[in-house]
């Protein structure tokens, strides 16, 4: 059970008002305070200049929208110069006063307005680019990049509209129109630059703008996440937090039968075993290379003797803890066939356990109960698996079924902290709190010093909204963790007082949660959850060059595809932020614009 209270699940749910509006120093909870009101502020678009009504078109999803005021009719005469036949001559423009070539310069934009509504955008165009020579004007370059989005010359709306921007920045139907086209080329982080600022500049509706924002910052995460996963990184073990709470479920195996000690095959299986029940970040590295080396060991030795059935069943363990270590690596395809390979030496109830976990990542639901089956065949009185299918009914809220199989495995393995934890957590989410209370008493009595009771009664607190209780149980947890000997629950306890008090903001919360999350990261380098909260807290500070380094972590370590996206979206978002602070105008209008909030006090 976890609590829906972090930083990063903040973010993840206003993710798109963050980009906007963090780069400035503001807070999360500020950020959003600001996207509200951008939500709840309609105003209509922004008259650029006299001369634009005419053709100025509005480009929405690359369709265009012909928006005219003036009455549809032709000039009598042109008011440019023109040759012998009719066309425009421009050839004495350079000698005359500013005043005469606005004039002209009106008159060929108008001549352009007319064919663009005719849908002769060539013709159009031809005009446009006259008045452009004759007067470097904005509306003119807009008005060439519309012709060009009707055309599907995208690159050229990119250049025309970029030419505008750069003549008047704040143009926000440029800026639309060319984020419009560059999504469509897949420049989409170019795409959010320019809707980030289409919303801070407020001339659209802030509700038609973030979804788009939204859709583009998707896209470009899901490219870099793509791009990624191609160069096909070597796996990483989990965090050592996770990797002692998931071994933790199982009795510890430290010796197997017939081992002989002039094996190193036996030797190098009973040192990978006793390594991982040390509960230490070593030791899991080391068991992991053990169990790996173990396997090619007898792998040799079933080669010279395949009928040995000794043999055969330590080369199943080897194999079963070799293939668990590349499914927590995230490899579960491999993962699956080396416990294939193992149950076919020797079954054992573990290998089908962990190939039900490897049925429930997948979805397989049926295999995954078929799976526990065949582990109670062999072993009725299992612990695990009954705990492991009572987890797969907690989350399918099948309750009943759920506290039926935490019963049955606190039966059979009381020294097992794991199932009186998940009963407390299971009746609270039935909403039996004073059942709950009970239960964790209980625990508490059962297991005086371990940290899990604490820790786990934190999350139950600050559901509630008790965030002082909350706090003092991740306090108990962590100094209780200190005391004793290998990893129980890690760096949880530092990561959840750090997440709540990221939640009441004050300089003081801020600089203890930013040390905490330091410290969970330095005790537990793989920890993803550290790397994320550690990473809200930098983007506060506007220190975005190691908040993105640390989200790309984050989403190396991220073990699901899914968290993988959201801390390659964080980066991503990041990154904009960073391009939007060195844009001297659009840093400059945050500024002002979050100073006129801060003035009616919506923001501290």
């Amino acid at each position: 059970m976890s609590s829906d209270n972090s930083v990063g699940q903040f973010v993840a749910r206003n993710k798109t008002a963050v980009i906007a509006t963090i780069a400035a120093g503001a807070t999360a909870v500020g950020a959003y305070c600001y996207y509200l009101q951008l939500q709840q502020t309609k105003k209509p678009s922004r008259k650029e200049e006299e001369g634009e009504k005419e053709a100025e078109t509005e480009i929405k999803g690359g369709k265009k929208k012909k928006k005219s005021k003036r009455k549809s009719q032709a000039l009598s005469a042109p008011v440019y110069p023109v040759d012998a036949n009719g066309d425009p001559d421009l050839s004495n423009v350079a000698d005359l006063s500013a005043e005469q070539k606005d004039k002209i310069a009106v008159g060929l934009k108008d001549k352009g307005n007319e064919f663009f509504k005719s849908q002769k955008y060539h013709d159009a165009i031809k005009f446009y680019t006259l008045a452009i020579e004759v007067k470097n004007d904005p509306v003119f370059y807009s008005n060439r990049s519309a012709c060009y989005v009707s055309l599907g010359e995208q690159e050229k709306v990119v250049e025309d509209t970029t030419a505008a921007l750069k003549l008047k920045p704040d143009y926000s139907k440029c800026l639309l129109r060319r984020a419009t086209a560059n999504e469509s080329l897949g420049n989409y982080a170019d795409a959010m630059f320019d809707l980030s600022a289409v919303s801070l500049y407020g001339d659209f509706n802030g509700s038609s703008v973030e979804p788009l924002l939204e859709r583009n910052m998707n896209k470009q995460s899901m490219l870099v996440l793509k791009q990624k996963l191609e160069q096909h990184k070597p796996s990483q073990l989990p965090a050592n937090t996770a990797l002692a709470s998931f071994f933790g479920i199982f009795k510890p195996e430290t010796s197997f039968d017939n081992y002989n000690e002039t094996s190193e095959a036996d030797r190098t299986l009973l040192d990978a075993l006793t390594k991982l029940y040390e509960r230490t970040a070593e030791g899991y590295e080391q068991a992991d290379l053990s169990f790996s080396k173990a396997r090619e060991l007898y792998k040799t030795l079933l080669d010279e003797s395949p009928d040995n059935e000794e043999l055969k069943k330590k080369a199943a363990i080897a194999l079963e803890h070799v293939g668990i270590f590349k499914f927590l690596k995230n490899d579960p395809l491999a993962a699956h066939e080396d416990l294939k390979q193992a149950v076919e030496y020797f079954p054992r109830p573990n290998s089908y356990v962990y190939i039900a976990l490897i049925m429930a990542d997948k979805g397989q639901g049926e295999e995954y109960f078929e799976n526990f089956e065949k582990a109670l065949q062999i072993d009725p009185d299992c612990a695990a698996v009954y705990y492991h299918r009572g987890q797969m009914y907690f989350i399918t809220q099948q309750f009943s079924e759920a506290g039926k199989d935490f019963e049955k495995a606190k039966s059979l393995n009381e020294s097992n902290i794991f199932p009186y934890i998940q009963l407390a957590c299971l009746t609270y989410r039935e909403g039996k709190r004073s059942d709950s209370e009970t239960l964790f008493s209980e625990a508490r009595r059962k297991f005086p010093t371990a940290p899990e009771v604490p820790n786990f009664y934190a999350e139950i607190l600050a559901d509630q909204g008790d965030l002082a209780g909350a706090r003092k149980q991740y306090e108990i947890a962590a100094k209780l963790e200190k005391a004793l000997t290998g990893i129980h629950v890690g760096v949880s306890p530092l990561i959840g007082k750090a997440t709540l008090l990221s939640r009441e903001a004050s300089v003081e919360n801020f600089v203890e949660a930013t040390e905490l999350f330091e410290e969970a990261c330095q005790l537990d380098p793989r920890s993803e959850q550290a790397k994320i909260g550690l990473a809200q807290l930098k983007l506060q500070q506007e220190d975005i060059d190691e908040a993105i380094a640390l989200f790309e972590e984050a989403a190396d370590l991220a073990r699901s595809f899914d968290e993988k996206l959201q801390a390659t979206t964080f980066a991503e978002a990041s990154k904009i932020q960073k391009k939007i602070k060195a844009d001297p105008i659009v840093s400059a209008k945050i500024e002002e614009t979050l100073a006129a909030y801060r003035a009616q006090g919506i923001l501290g």
